[in-house]
């Protein structure tokens, strides 16, 4: 495995929706409300605000919650992925799937592949080691057409009854993977903020 697609393999781990803790990538301090562009994606009929966002050597990422959620107790989260010298979304994929593995054994996980478009779905389920929630994320790798790859991302906790959450997860499942598949995030790109919205509703972390 080449050492990038390590790299930002471990970084996705270590994100926001991904992790063995309740807490973000935005909980470093790096966002400041009002300097952030307005931008929303839409997916599965939500709507969901530009929280976070960063640009490294390896990666270029931005994340998105609903108006009124914190950065560090959210119930659903989108991102947008841009891996620039990354190319083999089946080499991305499978060495996702054995870091899940490590990192969580007892994960659930699927694949979908698409041969006509080259594209992943990936999706499987995560939980912290107190059981204070669960999350289930869905991934949607594919090629850039300007290079790279990049990962589309949807994400959902439950905190309050993570056992009933899982047990009805089936069929909501069935349609998130199908939605991300068929149309992926919708990305809304504003130049001013809805006067209607409250920005300061996305709420930085308590830490």
């Amino acid at each position: 495995m080449r050492a990038p697609v390590l790299l930002a393999l471990l970084l996705i781990l270590a994100a926001g929706s991904v992790v063995a803790e309740d807490t973000t990538n935005a909980t470093a301090g790096t966002v400041e409300l009002g300097v952030l562009p307005h931008e929303t994606v839409e997916f599965d009929g939500h709507t969901l605000v530009l929280a976070w966002q960063n640009t490294t050597d390896v990666e270029q990422v931005k994340e998105y919650i609903p108006l009124g959620q914190k950065l560090n107790h959210w119930t659903m989260l989108a991102s947008i992925r841009q891996f620039p010298a990354l190319a083999d979304v089946k080499q991305v994929v499978g060495a996702m799937v054995n870091q899940l593995k490590k990192q969580y054994p007892q994960s659930p996980i699927a694949i979908l592949e698409q041969p006509e478009s080259g594209d992943v779905i990936i999706d499987f389920v995560v939980w912290p080691p107190d059981a204070s929630f669960v999350e289930f994320n869905v991934f949607r790798y594919q090629k850039n057409p300007q290079g790279g790859l990049v990962a589309e991302q949807y994400a959902l906790r439950e905190y309050q009854n993570p056992e009933a959450f899982l047990k009805g997860l089936r069929p909501l499942r069935e349609r998130l993977v199908n939605l991300m598949a068929s149309e992926g995030l919708q990305f809304v790109s504003a130049d001013k903020p809805d006067e209607t919205a409250d920005e300061s509703a996305v709420e930085p972390s308590d830490d």
